[in-house]
């Protein structure tokens, strides 16, 4: 069985039902009684996916629950690190999920150099990378995308320029209206996804003022690429921070691609008593979570059209596992 299995139910119209079915690992059993360096060890292993951002919500909550500290010069690095990774994630849903998602020609080769240029060069590619998301993809400065909170002036650009981004854009906006603009929920019921952490931008306020919330979540996409390119190019790295809300217990959080990821962590004698790790699939995706709201009463024309919304919305919130989204027709009412 597929990772994360979606099921929609259509019926007269709309998207009545959203099932979300999840066979991911649970690693709270696997990692009690063992202690701090074997957690680190085994939890490269087990997320593939962020495994920077893993690893460094790990030793932030071990940290703070007594275990092993972390001095200021190496806290730096692991922001920078999930910072880099962010940067990647991004990139490989605009250069790669988005087109292929919209029938667009995915930039693979693109996709390729940077990634591997992000991987290989902590101090350059930054500004380098702006530079390419501002000339070559986007064809406008990023403090500009400001202004695309007036939404006439952000259909003028999708629609007239050439740029990747905005052909992107102009597709996203070509899909059923029902898919893309919507009414909806509000953003507070959004708030472990990418769209969270730019939800003040007049740009995505603006989007989603309008209900155009499917438009929203990949505008957020690449305001979150610039902001991970802004502080890295000022030195900062990723939002991170650690607690102790008991004694022998920590509690970290770090801001991925995805939105935010959390771990909690006691010790006892040197091991783990508990560990509890929730990702932002975790949160998105649970049965009643923010992805099944989102979609709950999405007007589709026919079951096809429901399969299409269902599958751009399981891409916008951007499970960390291989999914599959099916529909299922009910009864009438």
């Amino acid at each position: 069985m597929t990772a994360l299995e979606i099921e929609v139910g259509w019926r007269d119209g709309a998207i009545r039902s959203v099932g979300v079915t999840s066979q991911r690992p649970q690693p709270s059993r696997l990692l009690a009684g063992l202690e701090p360096a074997t957690v680190l060890a085994l939890l490269a292993r087990l997320y593939a996916v962020c495994g920077r951002a893993q690893r460094a919500c790990a030793e932030l909550a071990l940290a703070a629950a007594g275990g092993p500290a972390l001095g200021a010069a190496h806290r730096a690095e692991l922001g920078r690190a999930v910072a880099a990774e962010a940067a990647q994630e991004h990139l490989w849903r605009l250069l790669l999920d988005w087109p292929g998602a919209l029938g667009l020609a995915p930039q693979q080769a693109e996709f390729k150099r940077w990634y591997g240029r992000i991987a290989a060069d902590a101090t350059l590619w930054p500004a380098e990378l702006r530079a390419a998301l501002e000339n070559d993809w986007l064809g406008l400065p990023l403090e500009q995308l400001a202004a695309f909170a007036d939404l006439a002036r952000f259909d003028a650009w999708r629609g007239a320029s050439r740029a990747p981004l905005a052909a992107l854009f102009a597709r996203l906006g070509a899909e059923p209206a029902g898919a893309c603009q919507t009414p909806g929920p509000t953003l507070a019921s959004e708030s472990e996804c990418t769209l969270a952490a730019c939800a003040e931008h007049p740009w995505v306020a603006a989007l989603g003022g309008a209900g155009r919330w499917l438009e929203a979540h990949v505008a957020a996409r690449l305001l979150g690429l610039a902001a991970v390119l802004a502080g890295l190019g000022g030195g900062a790295g990723i939002e991170m921070d650690a607690l102790t809300p008991a004694p022998a217990r920590g509690t970290a959080l770090v801001a991925t691609a995805r939105g935010m990821l959390e771990h909690d962590v006691t010790l006892s004698n040197g091991q783990v008593a508990a560990y509890t790790i929730t990702t932002p699939t975790d949160f998105n995706f649970a049965p009643d979570g923010p992805f099944a709201r989102r979609l709950r009463g999405l007007a589709a024309a026919g079951a096809a059209e429901a399969r299409r919304a269902a599958t751009l919305w399981t891409l916008a919130f951007d499970p960390c596992v291989a999914y599959a989204v099916g529909v299922r027709e009910l009864g009438h009412a």
